[in-house]
């Protein structure tokens, strides 16, 4: 048969057999035994063909889950595990905590002093206040609250777009309860900014007055925290926490005035004659009938024949050596141990009495404040605090908060004896404004600086720093010696929401068998939302 084969036809025969028991031996050692020896062909194995697999692969069943999801599955899979740390670690970590905070402190305190030796012409700064309280105000004593309030302050002033500025003002209001109908501008386009809108005014007639003339009014729109009678010079601040009235308003704070009798005349006249003398007669008509009016003792001013407290001629000179701080000190602190305080001499006979109101202004409130009563404002005290939250909360957990917090303390007389104002600061609060004093600064780096220097220079001088800037508004009125303000004027206004405390004299309560309550009566009561306007208490006459 071979013979009957073609020439040339043997030879890829051949090949073609030698190729089908290559395929053979290589499928049977694909499919062969584990175990099994592979059969291997005598000739070497074609190159294999180089082919593309993807990393994302698996076995070409699709693609490879993403990150989130893998991460995801993880954590739903893995067992969390909780242990326990040893109390000694604990009692350990505090301890260092604490080691470092009095270390630190301790350290802060040296290098205060080695910067006032180095420097004479530089101001040591005050110390900061530390108050005591629980771990939610340690945390907020820490914090740069008067930073923070002044970068708030100028946020405050950004320039709002103007297609933002209605939904904008819409949704605070809707948050913080504004009334947008009371507003007097309705347009809210008009406000450029945060700042202006909680600036805002109101419109005419919203605000009615108490009708009764004997009533002191509310400076504010806002909630009435405490009021009360002040026993004994302590002020409640609530209910087992009270703070002094001396903290609150200064040492020394009635005007001489008062003390001498005479709500108008002030003994010490130095420097009157370099004032400028303004002798308008209409001016001192007005004066003169403004406190005839209120029942508020005046003087006339000696506009022609100058001071009262010229020298006379025949007066003994003063021949005496400049006394040492540190005797001046200690006699000072020795004399004032046998001084009486200043409101146990207010009223000798017990016929009036200190009382004490708190309002406080929410954010959503009317951040403007008006005069309670008609009376005159004789001076203004400007303690340069500290700016802790003044909500409901803090007042409950801190102990005397406004006595720590930057305030305005406007001092002066009314119808029926002493009368103070004080707008305090806040947290985020930009401001304190007074209409009519025209270089009050709150909230600032140059009154922290000069309160700086006061305390430095009190410090030098061995005596206590009493912790404010004063100044005077005699220049206001020459009969009044001071600024006079009627009932319901507008006095100031605040940058965002605060508080007002009133401390004030009025005639003692008195109630006797037989016959009608009267002197000072409450009308409010603690918690209650309270206008301006509306009457906080009266004086019922017998």
């Amino acid at each position: 048969m071979a013979a009957a084969l073609a020439p040339g036809f043997g030879p890829l025969l051949r090949r073609g057999i030698t190729r089908a028991q290559w395929r053979c031996s290589n499928c049977a050692s694909r499919h062969a035994a584990p175990y099994a020896p592979s059969v291997r062909s005598s000739r070497p194995s074609p190159p294999i063909s180089s082919r593309a697999f993807s990393a994302g692969s698996s076995g070409g069943s699709g693609k490879r889950p993403r990150f989130s999801q893998r991460l995801g599955e993880a954590l739903r899979n893995t067992k969390i595990q909780w242990y326990q740390i040893p109390v000694g670690l604990g009692i350990g970590f505090l301890g260092l905590v604490q080691f470092y905070k009095v270390s630190a402190r301790e350290r802060e305190r040296q290098n205060g002093s080695d910067d006032a030796l180095g420097e004479p012409g530089a101001a040591k700064q005050r110390r900061k206040v530390r108050p005591e309280g629980p771990w939610q105000v340690q945390v907020m004593s820490t914090l740069p609250l008067k930073a923070m309030s002044r970068i708030w302050g100028r946020f405050n002033e950004l320039t709002i777009p103007y297609y933002l500025r209605v939904p904008g003002f819409k949704l605070y209001s809707f948050i913080f309860g504004v009334n947008l109908d009371e507003v007097s501008e309705p347009d809210l386009h008009i406000y450029p900014n945060l700042a202006a809108f909680f600036y805002r005014t109101l419109k005419p007639g919203v605000r009615p007055l108490d009708a009764d003339p004997n009533a002191l009014l509310s400076p504010s729109d806002g909630k009435v925290l405490q009021f009360g009678r002040i026993q004994g010079g302590d002020i409640e601040q609530v209910k087992g926490m009270t703070y002094t009235i001396d903290a609150l308003l200064g040492k020394n704070t009635p005007p001489s005035s008062l003390l001498n009798g005479s709500s108008g005349q002030n003994s010490d006249q130095e420097g009157t004659d370099s004032r400028e003398r303004r002798g308008d007669e209409e001016i001192i008509k007005q004066d003169e009938e403004f406190a005839q009016v209120n029942g508020i003792s005046y003087t006339l001013p000696d506009l022609l024949s100058g001071s009262k407290s010229a020298k006379s001629p025949h007066a003994a000179t003063d021949e005496s050596t400049r006394a040492s701080p540190r005797a001046v000190s200690e006699v000072r602190a020795e004399l004032a141990l046998g001084e009486k305080p200043w409101y146990d001499l207010l009223s000798p006979d017990k016929t009036t009495a200190l009382y004490y109101a708190v309002v406080y202004l929410a954010p959503g409130d009317y951040h403007r404040f008006h005069s309670p009563t008609n009376w005159v404002v004789e001076r203004r005290r400007h303690f340069a605090g500290e700016l802790f939250s003044v909500s409901p909360y803090l007042q409950r957990t801190l102990p005397g908060l406004f006595t720590l917090n930057e305030r305005v303390v406007l001092l002066g007389r009314w119808r029926y004896g002493f009368f103070s104002y004080i707008p305090v600061g806040a947290t985020n609060v930009g401001s304190i404004k007074i209409n009519f004093d025209r270089e009050l600064r709150t909230n600032s780096l140059t009154t922290d600086t000069a309160a700086d220097q006061a305390a430095d220079e009190a410090a030098s001088r061995g005596e206590p720093y009493l912790g404010f800037a004063e100044a005077t508004y005699e220049e206001s009125s020459r009969v009044l010696q001071g600024h006079a303000l009627r009932r319901g004027e507008e006095m100031g206004g605040f940058q965002l929401g605060s508080t007002i405390v009133l401390v004030f004299e009025a005639p003692a309560d008195k109630q006797r068998e037989g016959e009608a309550p009267s002197g000072w009566s409450w009308c409010v009561e603690k918690g209650q939302k309270i206008k301006m306007g509306q009457a906080l208490g009266r004086i019922v006459k017998e």
